[in-house]
């Protein structure tokens, strides 16, 4: 199936996967489905993430479980609020919900400079070339511009996307453009897929 517009393959995600996720219906939003705590928790089988002191995670509910996994295991979370409206840390090995979030201490990017070796995003969409298709609010995209901007990712940061299996297409580069940002590593509750 060869879709003409990114429009176009948010509405058949969804549609596709609304009876995989719980509530709030996955229309319009980066799609929380039952299993992705199964595909967070892949996070550990990646030797880069043993290896990395800081990882940015995206607010997205389908990264909750991620959020948790990263304080649990000692290492600082580096987060953006909803609507981008702040980047905070969090040290604590809370629930790291939304309201844990707001009350995260504001980001220092000077201290955080070249750290952050784990950039993490949901998704809409995303294909074996790394191409990532989100709700369409650009955020995502914004987010990996600032902190590459700011010189907060490591040189060698890898660009992790949580994923439905459903949620993963064979070619999706016609319709990316050149501000999207390539994924490394797509974790779905069924595998670990690096990027070729």
């Amino acid at each position: 199936m060869r879709f003409r517009s990114k429009e176009e393959v948010r509405q058949y995600v969804w549609r596709k996967i609304e009876p995989f996720c719980d509530f709030p219906s996955p229309y319009g939003r980066i799609p929380n489905f039952r299993g992705a705590n199964k595909a967070c928790e892949r996070i550990s089988e990646l030797e880069e993430y043993n290896a990395v002191e800081c990882v940015f995670s995206a607010p997205d509910s389908v990264l909750l479980r991620l959020r948790e996994i990263i304080l649990e295991d000692g290492k600082i979370l580096l987060a953006v609020l909803p609507r981008m409206k702040g980047f905070v840390v969090l040290r604590e090995k809370v629930k790291p919900t939304i309201e844990k979030l707001k009350m995260g201490k504001p980001a220092d990017f000077n201290e955080l400079k070249g750290k952050v070796g784990i950039f993490a995003q949901g998704c809409v969409a995303v294909d074996l070339q790394g191409n990532r298709i989100g709700k369409g609010s650009g955020f995502g995209d914004r987010e990996y511009e600032i902190l590459k901007k700011e010189g907060v990712l490591a040189d060698d940061a890898l660009f992790v996307v949580i994923a439905h299996d459903l949620q993963v297409f064979k070619d999706l580069s016609h319709l990316a453009e050149e501000h999207d940002a390539k994924a490394d590593v797509i974790l779905t509750p069924t595998r670990v897929i690096r990027v070729q």
